[in-house]
């Protein structure tokens, strides 16, 4: 049984406009074949026939087909996370064959088809996870939406997805996008920063205090250091 949802803390988007559990913006699939609302998970009809994959544009026919927006609906990530996708943005088929047999998707044992899926959409809430779960998938969401081989983060794809990604899990998530706002457009995150955000998250208590913070005997990415810093002196200020 799945433990009891957590309860969202307030929205910490405001850092950012932009919305994102997949930050293109994918535009609809131009596919020749046309799902039905409800109808088969067939590969052919979500892949790109030149990619040999379903990429960006067939999850958003998907999400279409279950009438969801794939920009804010963070379940989308953790569907394709419990497939198994192993390169940004895309499904392969293999992949995608794992609709029947992982037991964690609604799709198991049961029809291949959108309408099973729709009818178990909210059991992919990754607020369902515990934190030794969400770790993973944390960093899962850092991996999917890199572009092509990219070991980075363009900050405002992270400004966009981290706060989709994290929810409540962090107490710090609005000073955090502050502070990432305040670096030059072409700042980049990359992926040991974003998982120790979370594990920093997990560990420190809130501003001002920082409880379980040693500015001595950190060894936290220096970016976690700035930011505490960012928000002492920001502190100090108000």
């Amino acid at each position: 049984m799945a433990p009891k949802k957590r309860k969202s803390a307030a929205k910490t988007k405001t850092a950012s406009k932009k919305k994102a559990a997949s930050p293109k913006q994918p535009k609809k699939a131009a596919s020749p074949k046309k799902a039905t609302k409800g109808g088969a998970l067939d590969f052919e009809i979500y892949a790109d026939a030149d990619e040999g994959a379903v990429t960006f544009e067939g999850l958003a026919q998907l999400a279409d087909d279950l009438g969801i927006d794939p920009s804010s609906d963070t379940k989308l990530l953790a569907m394709c996370w419990r497939l198994g996708a192993e390169k940004p943005g895309c499904l392969s088929k293999e992949e995608w064959s794992r609709f029947a047999e992982n037991r964690h998707l609604p799709t198991y044992g049961k029809a291949q088809t959108v309408s099973v899926l729709k009818a178990g959409w909210n059991t992919l809430d990754p607020n369902f996870l515990d934190n030794s779960e969400f770790k993973p998938f944390f960093r899962f969401c850092f991996e999917f939406n890199r572009e092509g081989t990219k070991r980075f983060l363009e900050r405002d794809t992270a400004l966009a997805l981290l706060p989709l990604c994290v929810e409540d899990r962090s107490r710090h998530t609005q000073l955090f996008l502050e502070f990432l706002g305040t670096k030059p457009e072409d700042f980049k995150l990359n992926r040991d920063q974003w998982c120790s955000f979370l594990d920093f998250s997990l560990a420190v208590g809130e501003a001002p205090e920082f409880s379980g913070w040693d500015a001595e005997e950190s060894s936290w990415p220096i970016l976690l250091d700035e930011f505490v810093e960012f928000c002492q002196a920001k502190l100090k200020e108000s």
